[in-house]
């Protein structure tokens, strides 16, 4: 009697042990995921469409997913942080700011063990500490092309970049494609650039300024297409607006429209649609079936100069069932 009572015990537990199922951290089906995601701000386009992508996979696969903005405030971001550990999320996902901000997310996840995995800022090599995956472009290849096109497109021009803002480990990687691009090409210099804060107003600003100053440029370069806004109205305030060309970074909506409107010339685009759906497919594997990514870095593709001329090119940043499966589907790698 005693003999199958121990039997009876064990075949009850077996269930309760298989939560975790093949000792490979696949979650069983009936547990409820939750994914805790913290944006830089989710009133930047560029960011908002890849927290949209992020949650329109979710819906399709049952995973909540819970949106803690700090609106471009690092300390709260942290805080944030520290929230969704309390609450018991299965995996967070940060648009991290720095580097620096980076590694102490990490620090504090792995203490916690909550798995955590990062998008925007390339953080392979200058980290340590565990994290899932760092979904982010090659900043690098964004200001390579945009010289690149600016070169061939307008030969013997003075540069005007309007940077965003140094620090995070974008700037400096675009700097470096950008000067590769002008001496490669041989055919345009930077004379000038100022830095800003990502937005309209700095941008505006900063292009104002350097108006004032007398200083001569032919061609704009700007950092996203919020800031080439502020430098089309500061040109259009100096009756300048049509005698000098602006190229951007994006390729969203805005920035279509933007080319529409004649305000930008050209956009170096990048499918944020596609850096959210690679991050939340890397945590959905990880968390739900035990899958970790063939790599730990993972850089979306489709980087390209995009104009009135090629826009049928142009990788949406709309959510899409077609975006899924251009990244092979949400199931497997």
């Amino acid at each position: 009697m005693r003999k199958i009572s121990i039997v009876l015990i064990v075949l009850l537990l077996i269930p309760m042990s298989g939560l975790w199922a093949g000792g490979n951290n696949e979650k069983a089906s009936d547990d409820k995921i939750v994914f805790g995601i913290i944006p830089s701000s989710m009133s930047d386009e560029w960011n908002g469409y890849s927290v949209e992508n992020f949650k329109y996979a979710a819906a399709k696969k049952g995973v909540e997913v819970v949106v803690l903005d700090p609106e471009w405030d690092g300390e709260r971001a942290q805080n944030n942080l520290e929230d969704l550990i309390t609450r018991g999320v299965d995996h967070v996902g940060v648009y991290v700011y720095t580097p620096e901000q980076a590694q102490d997310f990490i620090n504090r996840a792995n203490d916690a063990d909550v798995p955590i995995s990062f998008e925007n800022t390339k953080l392979v090599g200058n980290i340590s500490g565990d994290i899932v995956v760092n979904v982010a472009f090659e900043y690098y290849d964004f200001g390579y092309e945009a010289a690149k096109y600016i070169s061939l497109t307008y030969p013997g021009s003075k540069l005007f970049y309007v940077r965003g803002l140094p620090g995070m480990g974008i700037v400096e990687e675009y700097m470096i494609g950008i000067e590769d691009a002008i001496k490669e090409f041989g055919t345009i210099e930077m004379t000038v650039y100022r830095d800003t804060s990502w937005d309209t107003e700095t941008a505006l600003n900063a292009t104002q300024d350097v108006i004032a100053s007398g200083e001569k440029f032919d061609v704009i370069f700007a950092n996203n297409e919020s800031m080439a806004v502020g430098c089309y109205n500061a040109l259009k305030d100096a009756g300048m607006d049509g005698d000098i060309p602006i190229v951007s970074t994006g390729g969203g909506p805005t920035g279509v429209q933007m080319l529409k409107d004649g305000i930008i010339q050209a956009t170096i685009a990048g499918p944020v649609s596609l850096q959210g759906l690679y991050l939340f497919k890397a945590m959905y594997l990880y968390t739900v079936k035990g899958v970790t990514p063939p790599e730990t870095y993972i850089e979306p593709p489709g980087v390209q100069a995009i104009t009135l001329d090629n826009l049928d090119d142009n990788i949406p940043w709309a959510p899409s069932d077609d975006l899924i499966e251009m990244i092979g589907g949400l199931d497997s790698w």
